[in-house]
């Protein structure tokens, strides 16, 4: 048990082209024998066909055989009834004795003066001489109980020397059997058959044709080897078992000698209907009826003969059956190899790959898929090769970046430093408003320099209210800072200097300095699951125009950035802010402004409602 797993974990489940094999084999196979069996069940069809039809034409053929026969029987009496002198011979034959029948012919030879005088036996050896199966014609004499044989060198009058029981036994038999295979003697009884089971026979009692009174009997004995010569010359090829059979029930010829003067055994299953009758075997059968002669001609093929004659087509099948599968396996094998070994390569090439070696490439002859799976993979190894040089002479920038960096760490520090010496001098001269300021820089200054670039909405908000208290402290109480903020939002992530920008852009394009009630509300709030964050002012306003070209940018921000970059517009912190929310959380968020000249500015933000943390 083992080894038949080793086998199909070795052969079959990891072998896919293995398994294509087997299962192609096993479908050839049994199209191959589907195909077999469909031709030779029409061969068979067309061999049982033929056979049938050569057996019924043999049957026909031993039909009209035997109705001639008859007829020329019929014939020979009906010319002895037909004729007067013919008649009164035979009537004087069968009763009296044959010397006074020999007298009696000596009587009309002289009274007529003829040289030949016409007689019954002139007759009955014309027919003999013209019926060539005919071996033997007897008459025989009721009152008289005597017979005369006729045969082609002789004729023999015979006397019955047995009991009275005997021969009328013998009479009763042929009444009742008009053709049959007991011996015309009526001394062997009514159970002696024939020599050799090669004579059948046919009686036809005589009547005087004045009286209508039975006097004799006429039996005909016929030469079954003439039957089977006269057959064989017509029929060369005799196709199945031939049977000749009385209305009895009696067999008068078999070919086969088996049932001759034996009562057939399946003469009622002659009549059953179907294709196939059970005899001693089954077979195919035709009946003919001879006419008025009263016999069956029976044609008989059985199963067994017509599976000898198909015997050697199955073998032809067989052999051809196997010839096609290994032909089939072989060519399939050979085809299936070829594709193996390129699908082998590909995995050898896939391996090197995997231990490192990009330079590896596969080259695949051909148009197939395979060959366009090579070259799909020679592309992505170049790919892979080109991505891993980029982003190694990436790493060896982003690692100088950073000891840059960590160079320039010192700068912030004493920036810092610097500014806390500067606040500690204006309070020690009692400028305080200065040391506030400072202050507040400094503390802008370290949110800004910070790595972090997501923040809470908290933090983001708190340095723009530094940047604001700056202004206020710049502007002396001229600007009005009012600042709303739900608690539910404040721990949300934001990207950082979002809304400082915004209120930048403000200060520099839409703070009336000379006014004294300048005003920046910035709101934060939620709606549903976005945040909003509104900045409003009391400004100068935007123009239309410039209006439409800001509504213009913002709809394809990520397309002009670089270019608004270059040319220092004004509108490029709303541009910047815009584009960086829409790169960072998706296109259906980002700003939108409204405007009035005279009357202010409202810049609506929408971004993710997102838990800290998370971008």
């Amino acid at each position: 048990m083992s080894k038949i797993r080793r086998f199909y974990l070795n052969h079959l489940k990891r072998k896919m082209f293995n398994k294509i094999i087997l299962l192609y084999s096993a479908v050839m196979m049994v199209l191959f024998v589907t195909a077999a069996v469909l031709v030779y069940q029409y061969q068979l069809q067309r061999i049982i066909r033929e056979e049938t039809d050569a057996n019924m034409k043999t049957a026909q053929v031993l039909s009209i055989y035997l109705n001639r026969q008859y007829e020329n029987i019929q014939n020979t009496i009906q010319q002895i009834y037909g004729d007067a002198t013919l008649s009164d011979d035979l009537v004087y034959f069968l009763n009296n004795p044959y010397e006074n029948y020999l007298g009696y012919r000596l009587n009309q030879f002289t009274k007529t003066n003829e040289q030949r005088l016409r007689s019954y036996s002139t007759l009955v050896k014309n027919y003999m001489e013209q019926e060539s199966g005919a071996k033997r014609v007897s008459i025989y004499s009721y009152p008289r109980k005597f017979g005369m044989n006729f045969e082609r060198e002789k004729q023999q009058l015979q006397y019955e020397s047995g009991s009275d029981e005997t021969w009328n036994n013998w009479l009763m038999t042929r009444r009742a059997y008009t053709w049959d295979t007991v011996s015309n003697s009526p001394e062997a009884g009514t159970t002696a058959k024939s020599t050799s089971a090669q004579i059948y026979s046919y009686a036809r009692e005589l009547q005087d044709p004045w009286t209508l009174d039975r006097i004799g009997m006429l039996v005909v004995d016929f030469d079954s080897k003439q039957l089977a010569n006269w057959l064989s010359s017509r029929v060369p090829a005799t196709h199945g078992q031939m049977l000749v059979m009385t209305s009895q029930g009696k067999v008068l010829y078999d070919s086969t000698g088996e049932y001759v003067g034996q009562d057939y055994p399946y003469r009622y299953e002659l009549n059953t209907a179907g294709k196939w009758v059970d005899l001693d075997e089954p077979s195919r059968i035709n009946v003919l009826d001879t006419g008025n002669a009263g016999l069956t001609v029976i044609g008989i093929v059985s199963k067994s003969s017509i599976e000898a004659s198909t015997g050697s087509l199955r073998n032809t099948l067989i052999l051809i059956t196997l010839l096609f599968f290994v032909a089939s396996f072989v060519l399939t094998s050979t085809v299936m190899r070829k594709f193996s070994k390129k699908i082998r390569r590909i995995i050898v090439s896939m391996s090197r790959i995997g231990e490192g070696d990009l330079s590896t490439r596969i080259q695949m002859p051909g148009e197939d898929e395979l060959q366009q799976i090579s070259q799909r993979f020679n592309d992505m190894c170049e790919r892979l090769e080109q991505y891993i040089d980029k982003m190694y002479t990436s790493e060896i920038k982003q690692k100088h970046a950073e000891l840059v960096a960590l160079q320039s760490q010192i700068n912030p520090h004493f920036l810092y430093n610097t500014l806390e010496s500067i606040r500690m001098k204006a309070y020690s001269e009692g400028a305080r408003d200065v040391g506030k300021m400072v202050y507040s820089l400094s503390v802008m200054f370290k949110g800004m320099v910070k790595k972090d670039t997501v923040i809470t909405i908290k933090e983001e908000i708190e340095m723009c209210s530094i940047y604001l208290d700056l202004l206020q402290i710049r502007y002396e109480g001229r600007i009005e800072v009012a600042i709303e903020v739900e608690p539910v939002i404040s721990g949300c992530s934001i990207i950082k200097l979002l809304v400082q920008p915004i209120v930048e852009n403000y200060i520099v394009h839409g703070f009336r300095s000379l006014d004294d009630d300048n005003q920046v509300r910035i709101s934060a709030v939620r709606e549903g699951e976005r945040v909003v964050i509104t900045v409003r002012d009391n400004g100068t306003g935007i123009p239309a125009e410039r209006m439409q070209e800001i509504d213009k940018m913002l709809s394809g921000a990520s397309q002009l950035s670089s270019n608004l970059m270059e040319k220092s517009n004004p509108s490029i912190g709303l541009i910047n802010v815009h584009d960086r929310i829409r790169m960072n959380y998706g296109e259906e968020y980002g700003l939108s402004v409204s405007s009035e000249p005279g009357k202010g500015t409202e810049v609506r933000m929408e971004i993710p409602m997102l838990k800290e943390g998370i971008l």
